[in-house]
C-alpha cells in the first residue's frame, strides 16, 4: 500500500480554522472606513434613541466643515488652509445612513476636534406601548355563601 496516507480529522479542522481566520482578517482590513494606518476613521455608538457618530477632525476649524445629505448618503468634507506650510488639511468621507435612522432630524456638534453627529431612530421603528381597551370593565364574581 504505497502512496496512501491516513486521514487526520485534526489537521482538517485546523486547516479550516486557519482559512476562516484568513477570510475574516481580509474582510476587516478591507473595510472602507479604515485609514492608511489601519485605525477606524470614525466610531459609531448606538443607543435606544439612535446613533452617535464621532468623526475625529483634529486641527480643522468647524467653520471649514461641510455636511451634505442626499437621500440616505452623508458626505463630510473639511479643509483647513495652512498658511505656514502652504498646504492644507483635508478630510472627505461619504457613507450611507441606514433606512431606520432619521436623516431629517440629524444634528451635528464640534467639540475639541471631534465632530459628533446624532442620528435619531425614525418614529416608525421606535418601540411604543399599545393600550388595551376594556381592561377597566372587569366585573368581580363573588360567591353567595
Amino acid at each position: 500500500m504505497l502512496g496512501l496516507t491516513r486521514w487526520n480529522a485534526t489537521d482538517d479542522f485546523f486547516s479550516f480554522q486557519r482559512e476562516v481566520d484568513r477570510l475574516f482578517n481580509r474582510f476587516w482590513s478591507d473595510l472602507p472606513t479604515r485609514t492608511a494606518d489601519g485605525r477606524s476613521s470614525f466610531q459609531v455608538h448606538t443607543t435606544d434613541e439612535g446613533w452617535r457618530i464621532d468623526v475625529p477632525l483634529p486641527g480643522i476649524d468647524p467653520q471649514h466643515v461641510h455636511l451634505e445629505v442626499a437621500g440616505n448618503n452623508l458626505t463630510i468634507r473639511a479643509e483647513e488652509p495652512n498658511a505656514n506650510v502652504g498646504s492644507s488639511l483635508r478630510y472627505d468621507h461619504s457613507f450611507s445612513i441606514p433606512q431606520f435612522l432619521d436623516v431629517e432630524k440629524m444634528s451635528a456638534a464640534h467639540r475639541h476636534g471631534m465632530l459628533e453627529l446624532t442620528l435619531p431612530l425614525k418614529d416608525s421603528v421606535k418601540p411604543r406601548r399599545i393600550p388595551i381597551e376594556g381592561v377597566t370593565d372587569r366585573k368581580r364574581i363573588t360567591s353567595a355563601a
